[in-house]
């Protein structure tokens, strides 16, 4: 069946102008200013005047089966919902564990990652966590790597109370794992640094650089909006020796984080100060329990950080004079595709038809989304609800 969307104004990021968008199956058959519907075939037909049309967000950094963020066992969040990724316009996930290896498994995360691709997402995962030697699902980093498919690289940590990352050299045993995986299997594969609040910032990557010589752009730093120690300033400087740095759309005072940095603000400032725009992406770190604080910072409650922050720094970006809003977009679409390797983010034919219909870039307000030419989100809200039925039989209780 076919799938044609007419008259969208259409963002590939790059803007395109008013266009009509083919769809056959999973794929992108042909973009033009006017094409008719094919004829002999069934076709549905969707009317996009007056509404922009972007590329499906790819988020590079979520906690598919839940996280605790040290908030203990009152803090602990469960599998994400399904609406809580489709009704931000996000078509692309990457999934991760957090600090807590020994309540969460990297099986489970891989199960999610299935059942999410049999909904019609396209789902990857990192192997790996915080400390070294780290979990994995085959008994070794290199294994995961080029035995399956969904793993397109590890996720550590440095700079932080959790890890026991204390020199480059430890950094670099897992690096050097990941290559040799990738290698193997002639695939793309990067090794994911979350970094925490320690004074040491960045400097384990720095000295991994240039103590191996390895590309830059196979190690990105995330939570790089942090402010206090200010790791923008080295992030600043990585995007110009070409690596990939990526900012956390939940870190941020507003969100009761404290020593983050609003990522419209912070992008502002790495621009202003001459990073590569190219270099830079954005994930939510969604679905972690968040912290809400008092007027004195003074913890009184939780809530659980939504993938929608994504959506609305997008629209921050644009509507605050920090770049175009095709430029932003390139931070949740192109930019993140090319950090991970993926054919993906990009209006175009022959990609997946991973798109997002909005009412304009004032708002960005989503109402329909179609992830591999399938629509998963319908005037504003998702078509599928459950996998799950009530119980036919409880009646007979009665």
């Amino acid at each position: 069946m076919f799938k044609l969307i007419k008259n969208g104004s259409v963002y590939a990021p790059e803007e395109l102008g008013v266009k009509d968008i083919l769809i056959c199956g999973e794929k992108i058959l042909r973009i033009a200013d006017k094409i008719d519907a094919p004829s002999g075939y069934e076709t549905e037909v969707v009317d996009a005047s007056g509404k922009i049309i972007y590329p499906g967000f790819i988020d590079g950094h979520v906690h598919l089966i839940g996280a605790d963020d040290g908030q203990g066992p009152m803090g602990r969040t469960q599998d994400i919902e399904w609406r809580d990724i489709v009704e931000t316009g996000t078509t692309t996930v990457v999934g991760c564990l957090g600090s807590s290896r020994f309540v969460r498994s990297l099986h489970r995360l891989y199960i999610k990652t299935l059942e999410l691709d049999m909904m019609g997402l396209s789902t990857y995962m990192y192997t790996g966590c915080f400390v070294i030697p780290p979990p994995t699902l085959t008994g070794e980093i290199r294994k995961d790597i080029y035995l399956i498919p969904k793993v397109i690289g590890l996720k550590t940590a440095i700079s932080d109370t959790t890890t026991n990352h204390y020199t480059w050299r430890d950094l670099a045993e897992v690096t050097s794992e990941v290559l040799y995986g990738a290698d193997i299997a002639n695939k793309h594969a990067v090794t994911h640094v979350h970094v925490g609040r320690q004074k040491t910032r960045m400097d384990r990557i720095f000295e991994l650089i240039e103590n191996t010589g390895i590309n830059p752009a196979q190690v990105i730093p995330t939570h790089i909006n942090r402010r206090d120690p200010d790791v923008i300033e080295q992030a600043i400087e990585y995007t110009k020796m070409g690596g990939i740095v990526d900012l956390s759309s939940l870190m941020r005072k507003e969100e009761g984080t404290l020593t983050g940095l609003k990522p419209d603000l912070a992008v502002k400032r790495m621009l202003d100060e001459g990073a590569v725009l190219e270099n830079m992406t954005m994930s939510s770190d969604g679905n972690v329990p968040q912290p809400i604080r008092d007027e004195n910072g003074k913890q009184i409650g939780r809530y659980i950080a939504p993938l929608d922050l994504n959506r609305r720094e997008i629209r921050d970006m644009a509507n605050n004079g920090v770049c175009s809003f095709s430029d932003a977009l390139k931070i949740i679409t192109t930019n993140p595709a090319k950090a991970l390797g993926i054919k993906k983010g990009k209006i175009a034919e022959g990609y997946d038809a991973d798109l997002v219909i909005s009412d304009g870039v004032e708002n960005l307000r989503v109402e329909q989304v179609y992830a591999r030419g399938k629509q998963v989100v319908k005037d504003g809200e998702t078509v599928w609800k459950t996998h799950f039925q009530r119980d036919p039989y409880y009646h007979q209780y009665h």
